[in-house]
């Protein structure tokens, strides 16, 4: 396995994909039609043209935001019709290209969004938390490369299994959907001296329990200065003060960060798409590595944790006190039993895949 951070994943999928010979398996939430983006299509169109087989998945959510404005937004009109555009090249250059997860009728199935970012090169895979786009690949984020064989070859048939509309739900070295809830509580529970988690999406009332009640003495959260979702920035005087009263350090970077890990005791790591929240949990789907390597979390904590600083709660925020950690109170309440609440009971009956 090797670390990747956005600058070395970036080159290196370039380079893979102007040498891959046999296979190509991408799949990503976003895909845009920007620079970024169209540089990878072009690698893409470019294998497929020496006949490798190359298959994309993409989250329909794609299709009604783009550089995470909605498709309505004039600010992005060309960059919505050049992102469609750069889709319909694809397919007439011979890439298998399917959407996942519709948002159906009224945006019913709008929480329940295929999450998963996975590349698979040939005999090598990627995990981690980067789609493709301009602001994604400059985002602070990562990616693991996979050499193992075996483990490969079981993101490869998950990306099949996907690419057919089916939810299974892997446990294992490879953890998907469903099974990544346990196999999260269950470091949690189990570390004993450390738990670090990172997330910029993460915290809801139900992960600030759970971690609450966790037994190991030092406990740190990773988190942004100011959630990009403003709903869920009302909530943050609330869910922070709860966190820090039950013993949990709060730190941050000093950028915006995409990454995603739950670190235990120096020996347990688990990293992948998931946002390590119950709306993640319970309505996506998903995919997570757990390493056990610990030369290899050892590097991973000496390129992850060197540059992380106290969360500053106030100036983050523009507010304290009673009055704006009582409106958090019930903004969190009001997403974990509500919103989130309703969208895990309509999650499994959400399609899995567009109508081609």
């Amino acid at each position: 396995m090797r670390l990747l951070d956005n600058r070395e994943f970036v080159e290196e999928l370039h380079r893979v994909l102007g040498a891959a010979e046999r296979r190509v398996l991408v799949q990503v939430m976003t895909f845009d039609g920007d620079g970024s983006g169209l540089a990878v299509a072009d690698l893409m169109t470019e294998a497929a043209g020496r006949g490798v087989d190359v298959r994309l998945l993409v989250d329909c959510f794609a299709l009604r935001y783009v550089s995470d404005r909605k498709d309505t937004d004039p600010s992005v009109r060309d960059e919505v019709a050049e992102t469609k555009a750069m889709f319909e090249r694809l397919r007439a250059a011979g890439v298998a290209v399917t959407f996942t997860q519709p948002f159906g009728p009224v945006k019913f199935f709008g929480l329940s969004r295929n999450h998963k970012k996975l590349y698979v090169v040939d005999d090598h895979a990627y995990v981690g938390g980067i789609n493709i786009s301009d602001h994604n690949f400059a985002w602070r984020d990562f990616m693991i490369r996979i050499t193992d064989t075996a483990t490969v070859e079981v993101l490869a048939e998950d990306f099949a299994r996907t690419e057919l509309g089916d939810r299974q739900s892997l446990t294992g070295r490879i953890i998907t959907n469903a099974e990544i809830e346990p196999v999260f509580e269950q470091v949690v529970a189990g570390a004993v001296d450390s738990l670090v988690l990172a997330s910029p999406y993460s915290l809801d009332v139900g992960i600030v329990k759970l971690l609450g009640g966790a037994e190991a003495p030092s406990k740190t959260v990773i988190t942004a200065r100011e959630n990009n979702f403003k709903l869920l920035r009302a909530a943050e005087p609330y869910i922070w003060g709860r966190l820090t009263s039950s013993g949990v350090d709060l730190h941050t970077y000093p950028d915006f960060f995409h990454a995603r890990f739950l670190l235990a005791d120096d020996d347990k790591l688990l990293v992948g798409s998931s946002n390590f929240s119950r709306h993640s949990f319970r309505c996506n789907q998903e995919v997570c590595l757990l390493i056990t390597d610990t030369d290899f979390i050892a590097g991973f904590k000496a390129r992850m944790l060197t540059d992380t600083e106290p969360l500053d709660r106030a100036r983050s925020t523009g507010r304290s006190g009673g009055a704006g950690a009582l409106w958090g109170r019930l903004v969190a309440r009001f997403y974990f039993h509500g919103i989130v609440g309703a969208a895990q009971v309509v999650a499994p009956f959400a399609p899995t895949l567009a109508r081609r």
